[in-house]
């Protein structure tokens, strides 16, 4: 079953919706000014707009009213600010519906398009629009980077969203990468840790000193040109985890920002955004990575659910532009019938 969310707004609508960010302040090297600290910590305004915050009296310390510019801090401070009123980016609003019964809800997720609330999004977001269609709060039982397309399971209550997220389940993705894919599955089993030489604060990296175990298998399903689409399955949960390990074996993800081929491109983005130059650059203006398949558990009746999302229309764009089949064929039938012949 496949319906297109429409959101009518109608529950606790975004107008209405207050927004209290709240943050322990770490113990900092010296005394630091607040708009100074915001910038530096939350990129997603500049200094000016956080004095304006300030100014209008959006901002606390310890539960009190910042009343001026002027005031420092040194760290364990408790800050709260009022974001309610922030300018949301905008966002890809075509959801679909998989299927949905009494207990929890499987939806497509669209590319451009952040699960949870997070920085500078809040009403933007998988949850608060569902929230909007359903007239109830939903509970992701896992989540997906913003620009990652395909398969997120919900659910409608607590209850339901515990026993989901612990039964033992699988997810299978595909991922356009750069080049000439192996042919033979591939099997990554490096931990993760903190790219400590990025000049981007927060990229990981896929090393044999990093603490977090993670390993994920590899199947390339076809070549198209300079392009291959791969099947990935994820045997653990980490962070990035499939965007590193591709990154790790020389396949970075096309039109992947932060682990694609040049990690300024990320930097290029945040602060200008998607230029023309850049999307050249990148290829794809997202990264081209997408929850296909999820297996689990029904909560309820112990059923094994399999659910799909079809391939989305820019890979087949993009594999149809290399000419890996002839225009006239069904693309996403030609990928099915060689996925069911790999043998993993």
């Amino acid at each position: 079953m496949r319906v297109n969310v429409t959101s009518n707004r109608s529950f606790d609508s975004p107008e209405k919706r207050i927004r209290i960010i709240t943050s322990k302040i770490p113990l900092l090297k010296s005394v630091e000014r607040l708009d100074s600290y915001f910038a530096g910590r939350f990129t997603y305004l500049t200094q000016d707009q956080w004095r304006k915050e300030i100014l209008e009296g959006k901002v606390s310390i310890d539960g009190a009213i910042v009343p001026s510019l002027e005031k420092t801090l040194r760290g364990g401070e408790i800050l709260a600010w009022d974001g309610s009123g922030i300018v949301e980016p905008a966002v890809d609003e075509s959801i679909t519906i998989l299927y949905e019964d009494e207990r929890l809800v499987v939806v497509n997720k669209p590319g451009n398009l952040p699960v949870h609330p997070s920085g500078r999004y809040f009403n933007n977001t998988l949850v608060m629009m569902l929230a909007d269609r359903y007239g109830r709060k939903l509970y992701p039982v896992h989540r997906l980077d913003r620009e990652t397309s395909g398969v997120v399971l919900l659910a409608f209550d607590g209850k339901s969203a515990g026993h989901l997220s612990a039964s033992k389940g699988s997810n299978e993705y595909l991922a356009l990468v750069h080049g000439n894919f192996p042919d033979e599955l591939l099997i990554v089993d490096l931990p993760l840790g903190p790219d400590i030489e990025s000049v981007v604060r927060k990229k990981r990296k896929a090393w044999p000193g990093g603490a977090e175990r993670a390993r994920t298998r590899f199947r390339k399903v076809l070549t198209a040109g300079d392009i291959s689409l791969v099947r990935c399955f994820p045997e653990t949960g980490r962070l990035h985890q499939i965007r590193i390990h591709l990154l790790s074996t020389g396949y970075p993800i096309v039109g992947d920002k932060l682990y694609g081929r040049d990690e300024t491109a990320f930097l290029t983005f945040i602060e200008y955004g998607l230029t023309r130059e850049l999307q050249k650059q990148l290829v794809l203006p997202r990264c081209a990575l997408h929850a296909a398949k999820l297996a689990f558990l029904h909560p309820i009746s112990k059923k094994k659910m399999i659910i799909r999302a079809p391939l989305p229309k820019m890979f087949s764009e993009c594999i149809l532009s290399r000419r890996a089949i002839e225009a006239n064929a069904c693309l996403e039938d030609t990928i099915n019938l060689k996925i069911k012949s790999l043998i993993l």
